[in-house]
């Protein structure tokens, strides 16, 4: 890769003293680099994605909330990706941010891990593709991409400590190619590294991975990042090739560094490289000679072509996985819709960093009644899927927000210092709650007006960093002054305290949470305010009776940031509590009835078929509500392949005997065989296969050409014609048929098109010859043998509809 980096970053190295230099190795709190004053560096400024841009605030300062991974990687569509790559950068420059932390490139090799909403696919290729646009389309705008985890972070088990024990030709093969493409294609400016260990070693120490493989072998002149407290030495990790640790204060590296480099125990050459690389992203993002919008306060900037942008990716992501014809929905012929299920209000997202808070949040009954004015809609929530008391619903709160106050004492004493406002109910604080305002020596009182919407008795409750008073009408209703260890805040939290309180509905309480540093030692500052409504005994009964009495039935069901989530891998692939015995309920009541998934990553159907359609909504972001209701209606049409198998148990995914390991170590025994790699060769039938997805239109293929484009490439032209009624895209995938030590079907290529009703398009996929090879560990290279080669053309991996032949001479 050709660097961009000037002649100015030379100068400052030579400029700065050891420790100067040493102190642009570490961060300075969650977000920011230390700036070097005396020679006018600024900070750098870093903010958690991929699905959205958060910003430094950890209180919930609005952003615009994107598609998960995986409905990204639905989409099959490299263009519209880089689209939005673009809104990203957008995004990033509202909030002064200069380096987003994604996108996540590692493989889905279980669907069990917590983690798996945030990656694109189980295939490299298709991973890949979608990498390069990604990391173009947001380093187009002058926002550095920070792509992750480096390498093999495939599990939330163990996570900071276990071995991805993988061998040389899996490794290369499946988890490699996509940080590959993103450094030889897109060059991307920053990776950052797994907590997890390779082979043995910390990936953050692994000198094979960070100075052979990254920078030998790929040409990477970019900066290598740690995870957020995933540096686990000085000298090792120095000489390995990290460049960086985050968060600070520093643990490792900084002073530390300074200090190994002054004792003879780090060559200062080797300190110089970091500093050069740090410099150089600096450059890039154009901050070198000065940031214009530092100190800038952190815009909310709700764009509507912003919004466009995210409403075509839920489009073009959201899968049809089954559809006996009950869609698309016809509005003149409905008069009656039950919209049931505990995600049919707002669409849930997943959980940890990836997290932002949303402009808007609309409910699914809602955007439905809105696109069927002429029916009368229902809604029950028919069962619930809390892991824990649930939060706040901010839609029952005056403004949708919280207001903050922040008082310079351990007491809520006197005048607030500072106000602000939250949009979301868990708050917290790491340093400080306000400049100069370290957290240990302050409080915080947080309020809101809120009317409940259902009367009867309210499960309240706080969880907290600190201790915490909940007030209902200036009562107390809660008291948490005393907390007993939890696992949230980043393990600083308490666990849930909670009372119920009789509520009317309608009428407006103010709540008001108070929360105080526990020792003064503390960092960390937070509260998490819980609110559930009362639970009718006959709810399902209701559910299932709405259902029966509706001309159809809309069942959203799914998951949340409870269940899926960094930090914990799922327990299985069942949905949560009651939600298939409601599926199964309903369907048997009404056989129109069209179940909606709002999760991450696949999950048990055994009731797909009984149902009259299913459609994968994945994590859709803000804009999911509304799309979904126009995907029901036929205002939109869905256009989503899977980038996953749907696996009918758990027992028949490629990772199953050696997830999740066992003494620190887990086996990538499945090798190269993984996700559809596996269970088409091992002959095993899937829910739904790798690639599928329905349309509202139907596509015929016609013959396939085969020509040779370059010295290095193929291409397979087949016509494609639309034979329905409606304008539809297909996505036309090309397959190499394996042999002796290959897997049975590899994607070698695909692309998306959009063909008019009853027009036929020629479309073109080209097929390298380095897809149709293998990683040889003699040479340690890929390899592609001269020859012909067998190659499936169909919609699906399973769905083959043309097969023809390639020579490469």
């Amino acid at each position: 890769m050709v660097s961009d980096v000037s002649s100015d970053v030379a100068g400052l190295v030579e400029a700065m003293t050891v420790d100067e230099k040493a102190s642009l190795t570490a961060g300075i709190g969650l977000w920011y680099l230390p700036a070097v004053e005396r020679l006018g560096v600024p900070a750098l400024k870093v903010s958690d994605g991929p699905s959205g841009v958060r910003g430094d605030s950890l209180i919930g300062r609005r952003s615009l909330s994107l598609p998960c991974g995986t409905l990204i990687g639905s989409t099959w569509n490299p263009d519209l990706v880089r689209q939005l790559g673009a809104v990203l950068a957008d995004e990033a420059r509202d909030k002064g941010v200069h380096v987003l932390l994604g996108p996540t490139v590692c493989i889905v090799r279980t669907p069990l891990a917590g983690r798996t909403f945030e990656s694109f696919s189980e295939d490299p290729l298709l991973t890949a593709r979608l990498a390069v646009a990604y990391v173009s389309g947001v380093q187009g705008g002058g926002v550095a991409c920070c792509i992750k985890h480096f390498a093999c972070n495939d599990q939330e088990f163990e996570r900071h400590t276990i071995s991805a024990d993988v061998d040389e030709r899996t490794l290369h093969e499946i988890h490699l190619p996509a940080f590959e493409a993103a450094v030889k294609e897109a060059g991307v400016w920053a990776v950052m590294t797994a907590y997890n260990k390779l082979n043995g070693v910390y990936c953050g120490e692994q000198a094979d991975l960070l100075s052979g493989v990254l920078r030998d072998d790929w040409g990477f002149d970019g900066l290598v990042m740690s995870d957020w407290f995933g540096t686990h030495s000085t000298v090792e990790a120095a000489v390995a090739g990290l460049d960086l640790e985050m968060p600070g204060p520093s643990a490792w590296l900084g002073p530390s560094l300074a200090a190994a480099v002054k004792a003879g125990d780090v060559d200062e050459p080797v300190l110089d490289d970091k500093v050069r690389h740090l410099l150089g992203l600096m450059e890039r993002v154009g901050i070198l000679g000065g940031d214009p919008v530092a100190g800038r306060a952190e815009l909310e900037n709700d764009d509507p072509d912003r919004r466009a942008v995210a409403q075509r990716v839920v489009a073009q992501g959201t899968v049809l996985l089954h559809n006996d014809g009950v869609l698309p929905l016809s509005p003149d012929a409905i008069r009656s819709v039950a919209v049931i299920g505990p995600n049919a209000g707002a669409l849930e997202a997943g959980g940890g960093s990836s997290e932002v808070t949303p402009h808007r949040r609309r409910r699914v009954f809602e955007t439905i009644a809105e696109r069927l004015p002429g029916a009368t809609v229902v809604h029950e929530v028919g069962c619930r899927i809390n892991r824990e008391l649930p939060s706040l619903d901010l839609s029952l709160v005056t403004g949708g927000a919280l207001s903050i106050e922040y008082f310079d004492n351990n007491s809520l004493s006197g005048p607030p210092i500072g106000t602000d406002a939250a949009y979301r109910p868990r708050l917290i604080w790491v340093g400080e709650v306000q400049p100069g305002l370290p957290s240990n020596r302050a409080s915080v009182r947080v309020r809101a007006d809120f009317t409940p919407d259902v009367g009867g008795p309210w499960r309240l409750g706080l969880e907290s960093a600190g201790r915490s008073l909940l007030r209902v009408g200036g009562e107390v209703a809660v008291d948490n002054t005393e907390p007993k260890r939890g696992v949230g805040f980043f393990g600083a939290g308490s666990a849930v305290v909670e009372a119920t309180v009789e509520l009317v509905a309608g009428r407006s309480y103010v709540l008001e949470a108070e929360v105080w540093p526990r020792s003064a030692s503390s960092p960390i500052l937070g509260v998490r305010i819980g609110a559930d409504p009362p639970q009718l005994a006959d709810e399902f009964e209701r559910a299932v009776a709405a259902a029966a009495a509706a001309d159809v039935a809309i069942v959203v069901v799914g998951s949340n940031g409870a269940w899926e989530s960094e930090g914990f891998d799922r327990p299985d692939l069942s949905l949560p509590g009651e939600q298939r015995q409601l599926i199964e309920a309903v369907v048997a009541a009404n056989p129109r009835t069209v179940v909606v998934v709002n999760a991450g990553s696949p999950v048990e159907m055994p009731w797909a078929t009984s149902a009259a359609a299913v459609l994968m909504a994945w994590y859709p972001g803000e804009v999911g509500a509304d799309v979904i209701a126009d995907l029901l209606v036929g205002r939109a049409e869905p256009s989503g392949r899977l980038p996953v198998s749907f696996p009918k148990r758990i027992e028949d995914t490629s990772a199953f005997g050696f997830y999740p390991g066992a003494d620190g170590h887990v086996a990538y025994g499945e090798g190269v065989f993984v996700g559809y790699r596996h269970l088409s060769t091992r002959r095993i039938e899937p829910q739904f296969p790798f690639g599928h997805g329905l349309s509202y239109t139907t596509f015929d293929y016609g013959d396939v050409e085969v020509g040779r484009v370059g010295a290095g490439s193929s291409e397979v032209q087949v016509p494609v014609t639309n034979t329905g009624e409606r304008d539809g895209h297909e996505v036309v995938q090309v397959y190499l048929q394996g042999s002796g030590e290959q897997t049975e079907r590899t994607l070698v290529g695909f692309a998306k098109v959009q063909v008019a009703a009853g027009e036929q398009s020629v479309v073109a996929v080209t097929v390298s010859d380095d897809a149709l090879g293998h990683w040889d560990v003699g040479t340690h290279g890929r390899v592609t043998e001269p020859g012909t080669y067998t190659l499936l053309v169909g919609a699906s991996s399973l769905d083959i509809r043309v097969t023809t032949e390639l020579t490469v001479p």
